[in-house]
């Protein structure tokens, strides 16, 4: 997948996620600075998530290196648009994310694969 392909990708779970907040808080009003915030949040995510491709690292560390990355870019942003907010919750949200989306991704994982080898064995009987 290419560089803008991810981002575009990332864009849409992003706001997927920011709406879902949204919807789940009952609603708060949308600023043009919110949006603008989870569209450079998802980039920065997407960009960040080349880290899976090393091959020398394992999964977790990826994972929590990302995490880490992740984090810092929060709390750089929020420092930048004056947020006054709670970090504990901000930081309890943001892991909740991970696990939901740890979660959706090891399940597409699995689909995937589980795909891959009904057509690989579709090839097989074929022959």
């Amino acid at each position: 997948m290419s560089i803008l392909q991810r981002c575009f990708k990332a864009l849409g779970i992003g706001s997927f996620i920011y709406l879902l907040i949204l919807f789940i808080n009952n609603g708060i009003v949308v600023y043009t600075s919110g949006v603008i915030y989870v569209f450079a949040i998802s980039i920065f995510i997407a960009l960040t998530s080349y880290i899976f491709n090393i091959d020398a690292l394992n999964f977790i560390t990826c994972l929590v290196i990302h995490y880490i990355l992740v984090n810092i870019f929060v709390i750089v942003g929020n420092y930048a648009m004056h947020f006054t907010g709670n970090y504990t919750n901000l930081f309890f949200s943001i892991f909740i994310i991970y696990v939901v989306s740890f979660i959706v991704t090891t399940i597409q994982t699995r689909l995937t694969v589980k795909q891959l080898n009904y057509l690989i064995d579709q090839v097989h009987h074929k022959h």
